[in-house]
């Protein structure tokens, strides 16, 4: 029992060094990252602004990443930039808060701490990213609606779609993972006060 908790860090009192490295955590973060630059250098626009409202509106002058910035308000343009930086911004910043979880596991110092830590801040980023996100789309697509004239619009992927349900069950895994943590932190306080 001692040597688990020692191993979990449930009673470590200072730094401890890490015995099992999950290197993979670091291989699997940098494919991560270098898919993402990947995935901007594809859907970087050829002209006009990023978008992807050529997909359900045929009737306007784009491609399947990008749409004519001709007739479009400065501030819409500036909004579909600011999309698509958000976008990629979020995608590094989950990697990066799953690569220091992963680490976390495999770190015995202060484990729970740590991991609960990283887990809240997993948690608040991908929710308030992706609704920003979609905020985001939705000023471009408005901004898109009246410049063009056309009100012919597919629903547009965002937080209330297929987009924002896979969010919520990425969140609810996650919301998961924290309670079973606490479930085993206190169950592991409540062993140690009848010891």
């Amino acid at each position: 029992m001692s040597k688990n908790k020692d191993f979990f860090g449930v009673k470590a009192a200072g730094p401890q060094p890490a015995e099992n490295h999950f290197s993979l955590a670091l291989v699997y973060s940098l494919v991560l990252v270098v898919l993402f630059a990947y995935l901007a250098v594809l859907q970087w626009p050829q002209e006009g602004i990023p978008s992807i409202l050529h997909q359900f509106n045929s009737e306007l002058d784009g491609g399947a990443y990008w749409i004519s910035a001709d007739d479009l308000g400065s501030l819409t343009r500036t909004l579909a930039w600011v999309a698509f930086a958000w976008k990629f911004a979020v995608y590094l910043t989950l990697a990066v808060l799953m690569y220091r979880l992963a680490r976390a596991f495999y770190n015995k110092a202060d484990f729970t701490d740590r991991v609960l830590k990283t887990l809240r801040a997993t948690q608040i980023t991908l929710l308030i990213g992706m609704m920003v996100y979609s905020i985001l789309l939705e000023a471009v697509g408005r901004g898109v609606e009246r410049a063009s004239g056309l009100t012919e619009f597919q629903s547009v992927p965002t937080f209330w779609s297929d987009q924002g349900l896979l969010t919520l069950l990425f969140l609810t895994s996650l919301f998961f993972i924290e309670g079973a943590l606490r479930r085993g932190l206190t169950l592991q306080q409540d062993a140690d006060a009848t010891i």
